[in-house]
């Protein structure tokens, strides 16, 4: 990133705020940078090769379109949380380990517009990756009814998921020194999140494992997609597993811009 952050000055009330000038300099980054575009074309490799492995299954064992719509949206939301949470653990501890974030400290703006500011840009990816994600869906629906209801939830729980997951990178990137620290730990909290939603069902019963898909928000997620898309449950009475997600989503924004006002040069004297 440019260390010339001069353009963030003091300005008249009619121009663009900081954390929008945070936002347009971190996007042009991200974007023409080339790191999004990379991972996009890894998140488009990995859902089509997804997409591909269900047909072959499908041809020996028919698997009904809802199943399938189920099974792509959810590998769907689970790369799109990958990406984001890869671009918010680089999202300040890069700042730092390439000498940049004194220059952007330096320029007249609170820290929790640089926050925003890099907040908004990390997560947009993921629109473009539901968009990518589309006519998978609608091939694999075979004109089914439910298409447009998953298109529908998987906006709707990947955005919220993604929002979170990135706000969980940042604050793992807030605290940490270097890349490699920040995307470690990001990655093996990733990893916690994700695996319990590739046991099978059998492995997941008793008190524990329902407290487990209860807590867990991308298990919580799973299993409404799964029942709504699925099952045929209404979205009413499946409202309650969303209670996780909601809750995450709120505890991780809340630690983030609560920390955000302190952000300095050394992850250790913030944290």
């Amino acid at each position: 990133m440019s260390k010339n952050l001069n353009y963030i000055q003091v300005k008249p009330s009619n121009v663009a705020p900081s954390w929008w000038l945070v936002f347009l300099r971190e996007l042009n980054e991200l974007w023409m940078g080339g790191k999004a575009p990379i991972l996009l074309l890894l998140f488009c490799v990995l859902l089509g090769s997804t997409s591909y492995v269900q047909t072959i299954i499908s041809q020996d064992d028919p698997i009904p379109p809802k199943e399938m719509l189920f099974y792509v949206l959810g590998s769907s939301i689970g790369f799109g949380l990958l990406i984001g949470m890869i671009i918010g653990a680089d999202s300040i501890s890069g700042e730092r380990e390439r000498s940049t974030l004194e220059s952007l400290l330096l320029t007249p703006t609170s820290r929790r517009q640089i926050v925003v500011g890099k907040f908004l840009a990390a997560i947009s990816p993921w629109p473009v990756a539901l968009v990518m994600t589309v006519p998978y869906l609608t091939v694999l629906a075979q004109r089914d009814e439910m298409l447009g209801p998953a298109v529908f939830w998987g906006a709707v729980l990947g955005s919220l998921l993604t929002s979170s997951f990135v706000a969980l990178g940042m604050l793992v990137s807030f605290w940490s020194n270097s890349n490699k620290t920040s995307l470690s730990v990001s990655l093996t909290l990733y990893i916690i999140f994700y695996l319990p939603t590739q046991l099978p069902s059998g492995a997941q019963k008793g008190a524990m494992g329902y407290l487990l898909k209860r807590v867990n928000p991308m298990e919580s997620v799973n299993q409404f997609l799964e029942n709504v898309l699925v099952n045929n449950r209404t979205p009413t009475y499946m409202a309650p597993w969303l209670r996780s997600p909601i809750l995450f989503g709120v505890l991780v924004f809340g630690l983030l811009f609560w920390y955000a006002g302190s952000l300095g040069l050394e992850g250790r004297k913030a944290s």
